[in-house]
């Protein structure tokens, strides 16, 4: 593989797991792309594109959508922009071990702007925490979350779901399976 198409290549994964508070050890790992129709590149365009089933792995990262597109401009800025019947995301959080899930019909990232737009019966669970909504907007410099609702009107105006599960403290007993007498 040419070391530009690899690096285009790399550029689509470290679009992708930038989405989260990411395992640092994934950057480091194989990227491997897989689809049925295929992946088209453009390497003076800086863009690339595949379709079909697209499957995305590096380590704990997977990224699965209908569509891929990712573009570089000169200055290394990516954009990334997956679409599908249901586009899913999950990797491994650095911070705690723990997971972090995602879903939309759209998935939209610019690293520029250190922005994740999903859009489209949007949902991100992370630990046990869970959002709900017709946009979620997740900026991964400061990891902050926007939760916008939706609803089945034309208007896409409706509720939006947040549920935050309590933090233990370092004095709360772990818990475990079986109330005890």
């Amino acid at each position: 593989m040419p070391n530009k198409t690899r690096i285009l290549l790399a550029g689509m994964l470290l679009a992708a797991s930038a989405l989260v508070q990411a395992e640092q050890a994934d950057r480091d790992k194989p990227i491997e792309i897989t689809s049925d129709n295929g992946c088209t590149m453009d390497q003076i365009k800086g863009i690339s594109i595949c379709n079909g089933n697209v499957v995305v792995i590096q380590g704990t990262l997977r990224l699965n959508s209908d569509q891929l597109t990712v573009t570089q401009d000169k200055q290394g800025n990516q954009t990334m922009h997956a679409t599908g019947r249901i586009v899913t995301f999950r990797q491994k959080m650095d911070r705690d071990g723990g997971w972090v899930e995602g879903q939309s019909s759209v998935l939209d990232y610019d690293s520029a702007k250190h922005l994740v737009v999903l859009t489209g019966n949007a949902r991100v669970k992370r630990n046990g925490d869970l959002s709900i909504g017709n946009v979620i907007r997740y900026n991964t410099l400061d990891e902050t979350f926007e939760v916008v609702g939706g609803g089945p009107s034309a208007s896409g105006k409706g509720r939006s779901v947040v549920i935050l599960q309590p933090k233990k403290t370092a004095s709360q007993p772990a818990a475990s399976g079986a109330a005890k007498p």
